[in-house]
């Protein structure tokens, strides 16, 4: 279920790599900078998944925002937000990294990336030197020696909102009740539920699970309810959890080592799976995977860049920002809640593993919500930019020019290559003038339509959510050039 997009290639890279140090011993490994295809691996070893032995180093020899810049290009889609920023989070999250001259190093710093002092810069001298000779004079910090700042194995709250799902509870509370991880403080918050078979099983789960808690309230919706369960908490950590889907058994043990190895994070995400049904899981027929970045916060105004809910918090932080925004009739709490975070200064970092199983269910909440609605609950986040990161204002403003000026280039173009042509037809006498401009009018009028299109689509931010093409600006081409 991997594609052909920048973050899929990443991951092939990793698989590769993790394959053939089984094999070989290797105790380091260098990538190019550009197009961030060590990003997935550093990833990875940032949440102690793989790559625990070996050094992994970004040589900047050049990187996208460089080439444009050279070519007097902008950046012009989401790709490119993307491209730049596993760029960016690979050189800057490295164990060691390296750059090709002093130029090209005061160009990243001057778009916000964290080129600090202790970047090894090549010189004519490094002819004959191996990178394994220096590589350990290059960035040490990775996170990873922080671990020891918090005990070994917290409490970890975990809050599973029920509202008429009592069709999937049992299943979800025994992935729960299967984990790995030993101290855990596990809330099951009924949130008014009407449905009687669900109530029975609520009730029936309580006598199964005496060890955990189980709350009732009136009916306050999916936000609310997941509130209470994070001022309810005694765990150092918190997790929310749906209660259609499924946990894997190691979900728990694999967020909290993740989250202790970076401390400069607020919560971890990560893969997920979805399915349709149990018979589906069971043949692993999986409808599709969802693997987020992790950012550009930019990229997070147009689609959800960091993950599902199902993620882990550090309590206290999470609720020093407020928790979730409670309102009744959108979507997208999670992702709201996610830029919060950011906006806060607190990253929101990627485990990339499927640690849980989504289940795509028609009458999802976020299915049946106006897209629109749920999108503008998001944006309003963005309002709030006066503490936007030099990097990501670099690329917002690079990203509005870029998308204007070369969607203005392409309407224009396709205007006079449409022109010319029926001009063309015109002067050899096969369509007469009135026809001509019919025909011209209705190129215009499909043109803008799909252009139209286009924009809804590169937008779309989630299933089943589209955002408002807007208005399309006239290219301003006259049918004065062609005499009609």
């Amino acid at each position: 279920m991997y594609g052909r997009c920048h973050a899929d290639r990443s991951d092939a890279v990793r698989f590769a790599l993790q394959r053939l140090i089984q094999q070989h011993h290797i105790d380091h490994i260098i990538f190019a900078a550009r197009d961030g295809l060590g990003f997935r691996a550093i990833q990875a070893k940032r949440a102690r998944l793989a790559f625990e032995s070996v050094r992994l180093i970004v040589r900047l020899d050049t990187c996208s925002a460089w080439l444009r810049d050279q070519e007097r290009r902008w950046p012009t889609g989401m790709q490119d937000l993307e491209i730049d920023f596993a760029e960016r989070y690979s050189f800057e999250h490295a164990d060691g990294r390296i750059a090709a001259n002093q130029e090209l190093l005061d160009f990243v710093a001057g778009i916000g990336w964290k080129a600090t002092n202790d970047v090894y810069l090549e010189s004519d001298d490094d002819s004959g030197r191996c990178y394994s000779d220096y590589s350990v004079e290059a960035n040490q910090d990775t996170g990873l020696e922080d671990s020891d700042l918090e005990q070994a194995q917290p409490l970890v709250t975990l809050a599973i909102p029920h509202y008429n799902l009592g069709r999937y509870l049992p299943d979800a509370l025994a992935s729960v009740a299967a984990q790995t991880y030993p101290n855990l403080e596990v809330l099951v918050i009924d949130d008014g539920s009407t449905d009687s078979d669900s109530l029975n099983v609520f009730d029936q789960m309580q006598s199964r699970y005496p060890s955990f808690r189980f709350l009732r309230q009136r009916n306050a919706g999916i936000s609310a309810t997941r509130n209470r369960g994070l001022r309810e908490a005694r765990g150092t950590y918190f997790i929310p959890i749906d209660a259609d889907n499924l946990a894997r058994a190691d979900m728990v043990e694999r967020f909290v080592s993740a989250i202790q190895a970076n401390p400069e994070v607020g919560a971890m995400t990560c893969y997920f799976l979805a399915f349709k049904d149990g018979e589906s899981l069971k043949r692993r027929q999986h409808m599709y995977a969802c693997r987020p970045t992790g950012g550009p916060l930019t990229l997070a105004s147009l689609r959800n860049v960091y993950g599902d809910a199902n993620a882990i918090f550090r309590t206290a932080t999470f609720r020093e920002v407020g928790g979730y925004e409670i309102d009744r009739d959108t979507s997208f709490e999670d992702w709201e809640a996610f830029v919060k975070l950011v906006h806060a200064g607190l990253p929101v970092g990627v485990i990339p593993d499927h640690l849980f199983f989504y289940r795509y269910r028609e009458t999802g909440f976020s299915r049946v919500t106006d897209g629109y609605r749920n999108h503008q609950r998001v944006l309003r986040q963005f309002l709030r930019l006066d503490g936007l990161p030099l990097a990501e204002r670099a690329a917002v403003w690079n990203f509005l020019v870029g998308s204007q000026l070369e969607g203005d280039r392409y309407r224009s173009q396709w205007r006079h290559r449409m022109a010319d042509r029926l001009h063309g037809l015109w002067k050899k006498s096969l369509l007469g003038p009135a026809l001509v401009k019919c025909l011209l009018q209705t190129a215009d009028q499909v043109r803008e339509a799909f252009y139209g299109q286009c924009k809804v689509e590169s937008a779309d931010v989630s299933s089943g959510s589209q955002a408002p093409s807007g208005s399309i600006r006239k290219s301003g081409y006259s049918t004065d050039r062609l005499g009609l």
